[in-house]
């Protein structure tokens, strides 16, 4: 049986699922109805797009069955001054509160990054959270062995062990929190994909109240210290790709400070 099938009684033979398939994997029969390639199956990258465009529910994927793909509300708008908003807004927060980030609230924001796009629909991330204070403080400290250690020939980082020696935290900025992601050596788009998910995952949880900061000094010891890759329990395959600190802040901004304007050639 093909991995895609199309149901005659309800298809319209508009041709959109063949025009938005990215691998280009249909054809149309003698009474234009689409029909999926034949041995295609090994190609599909299951991105769902055929699924999604038809308004008719006439394409059936056996690994995407309609069941498990919901009805776009399109009466649900998300108005052009709120999400400018929202984007112009969004601070790296340094500063937060005690009060722990319900794991539902950092489930939900994970649920909604998980649609970010990836290279060919690999969808090759694994996420690790870090929900208790004393771990995220205790791999800052890790973090800090690692800095101390190349401070030696990358002074920039004495500094930052001079803070933490007096009792603060410059690394992960005493967040109660922390979310990474970490995927395969053996995939070239592995850092690109972290990236957008993390940046999806950062905006949908800075919807629901919740600050966040990317993890530079993390980022710069994850994949250097051993202690810390053993800390993380990361496979030997993979590496981290990403880190963000996340919490309640502290405080509350009420302006959007001025940026740079944006440099931009058209051709």
């Amino acid at each position: 049986m093909s991995l895609v099938t199309i149901d005659h009684t309800t298809c319209r033979r508009d041709g959109m699922c063949s025009a938005v398939c990215p691998m280009g994997l249909f054809d149309r029969d003698g009474e234009g109805f689409p029909v999926f390639r034949y041995s295609a199956d090994q190609r599909c990258i299951a991105c769902g797009h055929c699924v999604a465009v038809c308004p008719h529910g006439a394409v059936l994927h056996t690994a995407l069955p309609l069941e498990d793909a919901p009805l776009v509300d399109h009466n649900l708008t998300v108005s052009v001054p709120a999400l400018t908003q929202l984007l112009k807004n969004r601070r790296s927060v340094r500063e937060f509160r005690e009060e722990p980030v319900p794991e539902a609230l950092v489930r939900a924001a994970i649920d909604t990054a998980r649609w970010a796009p990836t290279a060919v629909n690999r969808q090759a991330l694994h996420w690790l959270v870090i929900q208790t204070p004393s771990e995220t403080r205790r791999l800052a400290g890790l973090i800090i062995d690692y800095l101390r250690r190349i401070s030696t020939v990358e002074p920039r980082y004495a500094p930052v062990v001079a803070q933490w020696e007096q009792g603060k935290d410059p690394v992960l900025r005493n967040a109660p929190h922390m979310i990474i992601i970490h995927a395969p050596d053996d995939w070239i788009w592995s850092s690109v994909d972290s990236t957008i998910a993390l940046t999806q995952f950062e905006l949908a949880a800075v919807a629901n109240g919740i600050g966040t900061c990317w993890a530079g000094y993390f980022m710069r010891a994850a994949n250097g210290h051993p202690a810390l890759r053993e800390a993380l329990g990361i496979p030997g395959d993979h590496s981290v790709f990403g880190a963000l600190m996340y919490g309640f802040p502290r405080y509350r901004y009420h302006r959007i400070p001025p940026r740079q304007a944006a440099r931009i050639e058209l051709r």
